[in-house]
């Protein structure tokens, strides 16, 4: 049996994976080309808002980044947490994982360079991300206020939540196509509560009262379902520490905080034991 890695040993062979996994990232153009994506995607909606209030004769609107910058975080951790799952089925298949099993690394100190090396690429990004809403900011005149780097290191939790998430699904995937099946179903399950929650809201206030019973009672179903994500979704999260934000409450955020670092670290166990159970 291989003996358990000191902790110096697991930590420089976690930097060597990570370091390995950022360079090849690096040169592939689907970072680049999400990275466009979302700041595209946040450009239409500021341009969008500005229409808006000058339609309306609105003067203010308060931190205007804040939901640009949480779209841009689901897009690029989305893309980070799916291409980490690929990457490690694939290395799985193609027998990488035993050689490197071989050598001076473990499950822990893989699934780490793996986490370390998707946060650094998401530092990238969100470093773009905070010079577009400079720039952006500087163009028309809005104001970028401090409290955007806090929703930015929310959105770095987040994004390390999202990719231990992703790790955990590799873990239980054996195939790529597993895996990848597993993932979009636990997004389009979060999709379909949130969304359908409120769709059917606005039936029930649109019904006749013989039917509002019905409704009420899916309505209440996916509501319980929504509270039980909030605490397994880390972008659920992350929009409840940028609600306190808004209203300068600390402790929530904090508290907001802990919890997606809680998330992170359970799903990062979670894929620990999954690849050991099912092995390299």
């Amino acid at each position: 049996m291989k003996p358990s890695l000191q902790l110096a040993d697991r930590l420089y062979a976690a930097g060597q994976v990570g370091r390995r996994s950022t360079v090849s990232s690096l040169y592939s153009p689907g970072v680049y080309a999400v990275t466009a994506l979302a700041l595209l995607a946040a450009s239409t909606l500021v341009l969008n808002n500005l229409a808006f209030l000058d339609e309306n004769g609105l003067l203010v609107l308060t931190r205007p980044f804040f939901l640009p910058v949480f779209v841009c975080t689901v897009l690029l951790s989305l893309y980070l947490s799916l291409h980490a799952t690929l990457h490690l089925v694939r290395e799985r298949e193609q027998g990488t994982l035993k050689v490197l099993f071989f050598g001076p690394v473990d499950g822990v100190s893989y699934l780490l360079g793996r986490l370390g090396s998707q946060t650094a690429l998401f530092g990238l990004g969100a470093g773009l991300v905070l010079l577009w809403a400079v720039g952006l900011g500087w163009l028309t005149n809005l104001l970028v206020q401090v409290d955007l780097l806090a929703v930015l290191g929310l959105g770095l939790l987040t994004n390390g939540a999202v990719v231990a998430f992703g790790l955990l699904v590799a873990g239980w995937g054996r195939t790529a196509r597993t895996a990848l099946v597993l993932f979009l179903l636990a997004v389009l399950l979060v999709l379909a509560a949130q969304v359908g929650g409120q769709a059917i809201g606005q039936l029930a206030s649109q019904s006749p009262t013989t039917r509002q019973d019905a409704l009420g009672y899916l309505r209440a179903g996916l509501d319980g379902l929504n509270d039980l994500l909030l605490w397994l979704s880390p972008f659920a999260q992350m929009g409840r520490g940028m609600d306190a934000l808004l209203v300068g409450d600390g402790g929530r955020l904090l508290l907001h905080s802990g919890a997606i670092v809680g998330q992170a670290l359970v799903y990062f166990a979670g894929a620990v034991w999954a690849l050991k159970r099912g092995g390299p």
